[in-house]
């Protein structure tokens, strides 16, 4: 049987949906050419991902969708968009990944969701009750040409139209705030009957069979009420002391566990997490993860190059010490695909799987990005991925970017009729030559990452918590630490050499000579 900490040794593998892969089938098929992964084609899948040896699987937003955000714009938290299948489509994705023995976590998206939602149509309308649905507020004053001026300096992560959180409605005469594009205005979770809704649309999705949540966003739950300025350091950066990490965040998030704590088998929540990377944001962030009811955090990729990879591992362990909230990355949906982002035109083989092995020493659960147990590199550029005579939704027409180009389908085999090519976004041919079937033989990534997952998760040391002590190394490109596990009682030195050449490290007195591009673990 699952526990409540079940999630934090697993091995995760996240599924893009819309370029994992399609299969006919769905009684809501819009696009029988195969221009759109979907529901069915995850389904179909099943025997390859078990093979894998993964524990669950995390997949991306399948809801209906007001265009702009993939899916992380919700217009209907409840159903499946038609692209994707339907609900019948999801249960039965549900059932079959179950009697493998996979556990599934989806996506959901808290903190905002479309302009296009009924909640925030009816909101900017002042329609009785949903008001205060999502945080509005009057203009602190107008400027001298007659344009109202946000109501406080709070800064949005990313946005097409600048850097304001802030968006100014002509219909209600106010402005509505957005931690993200102008296109997915912010939630009231101090409300509680915002609360209350979005409790039950977790029921809902946790009663068809879905065994816990990756939380998208949760730093951004709610803000001060009184909506005050951030303070600015001595640098002059801003901090985030009244737009994120509030109580009323902590407070609905410990709601959300109290339903999942009410299941024989208690549901998981993976929350998504990124935070201030100061010395006082370290000691914030650590009480906040240390006291929030979530089981995990996934707290960014790790998306440094090698001459900042040990840095951010140290980092990281400095919010978990031991490792039993923490989840690790190489690779998402939002980067360029790691192999060619840490290696660039360096990447070999041996590389790759040294970053594998990397991955599976740390503590914590693990997440794997669809095509990464390939060893997939970028696409060079986007272009040479887009099927515009095969994607009538014009879905990948303005993107151009290599995180977009990371998001691209893989192949099962680089044959003529390999479904994948009819994908609106494929694989670069080149990514084709590390198809599935080319790698079922051999000593393969795929393989080799098969090995790794089998091997961490028969280890009593590795499959557990524990911390990480950093080596000084004087070369360039080598990772050294020492893996301990809980109590520190056991230990194993950890080398990964990037180089070509060999590499001496000294531990306790003892000279390891570790070869090039290879690893030792003592």
């Amino acid at each position: 049987m699952l526990t409540k900490k079940h999630l934090n040794n697993e091995v995760i593998y996240q599924i893009y949906p819309l370029t994992f892969g399609y299969a006919p089938g769905s009684k809501t098929d819009l696009y029988p050419s195969g221009a759109y992964g979907n529901l069915k084609g995850i389904t179909a899948q099943v025997k390859y991902v078990k093979s894998l040896g993964v524990d669950a699987i995390w997949i991306t937003p399948f809801y209906k969708w007001g265009g702009h955000g993939f899916g992380y714009d919700m217009t209907d938290y409840c159903s499946v968009d038609e692209m994707y299948g339907d609900l019948d489509d999801f249960k039965e994705l549900c059932e079959v990944y179950h009697n493998y023995g996979i556990r599934i976590l989806i996506d959901q998206v808290y903190n905002h969701c479309s302009i296009y939602h009924p909640w925030f149509i009816q909101s900017e309308e002042k329609k009785h009750g949903f008001e205060d649905y999502f945080v509005w507020a009057d203009a602190k004053g107008y400027d001298e040409e007659g344009k109202p001026i946000p109501p406080n300096n709070w800064q949005s992560i990313w946005d097409s139209s600048g850097d304001c959180a802030w968006t100014w409605s002509e219909t209600r005469k106010q402005f509505y705030m957005h931690s993200f594009d102008w296109s997915m205005p912010n939630l009231n979770l101090n409300n509680h009957r915002v609360q209350d809704e979005i409790l039950k649309v977790a029921k809902f999705w946790f009663d068809l069979g879905v065994d816990g949540f990756r939380l998208d966003a949760v730093a951004h739950y709610a803000c001060d009420p009184l909506l005050r300025d951030n303070p600015f350091d001595e640098k002059g950066h801003q901090m985030r002391l009244y737009d994120i990490n509030t109580a009323g965040g902590a407070e609905f998030i410990n709601r959300l566990k109290e339903l999942c704590n009410t299941y024989e088998v208690p549901k998981t929540l993976l929350a998504e997490y990124t935070y201030d990377k100061s010395s006082k944001g370290f000691e914030k962030t650590r009480r906040i993860i240390s006291e929030s009811s979530c089981d995990a955090f996934f707290t960014g990729a790790l998306n440094f190059g090698l001459k900042g990879l040990m840095d951010s591992l140290k980092n990281e362990m400095r919010v978990s010490p031991n490792g039993e909230k923490l989840n690790w990355a190489f690779s998402n949906h939002d980067l360029e695909r790691a192999p060619s982002r840490i290696f660039g035109k360096r990447q070999t083989l041996a590389r790759k799987k040294l970053l594998m092995q990397l991955l599976m020493t740390l503590p914590g659960s693990i997440c794997i990005f669809q095509g990464e147990e390939l060893g997939l590199p970028n696409p060079r550029t986007i272009d040479e991925c887009k099927n515009p005579d095969n994607d009538p939704l014009e879905v990948w027409t303005p993107y151009e970017n290599p995180w977009d180009a990371a998001r691209a389908g893989f192949a099962m085999s680089n044959k003529p009729d390999d479904p994948s090519r009819k994908l609106a976004l494929h694989p670069s041919e080149e990514q084709y030559k590390f198809a599935v079937d080319n790698q079922q033989n051999g000593d393969s990534m795929l393989n080799f990452t098969r090995y790794l997952i089998a091997f961490r998760k028969g280890s009593r040391f590795f499959s557990n918590h524990g911390s990480i002590i950093p080596l000084k190394v004087t070369k360039a490109n080598v990772i050294a630490f020492v893996r301990t596990n809980k109590n520190t009682a056991f230990r194993c030195l950890c080398i990964f050499n990037f180089n070509s050449y060999p590499v001496e490290v000294k531990y306790r007195g003892k000279r390891h000579i570790c070869r090039g591009e290879s690893c030792i673990l003592d």
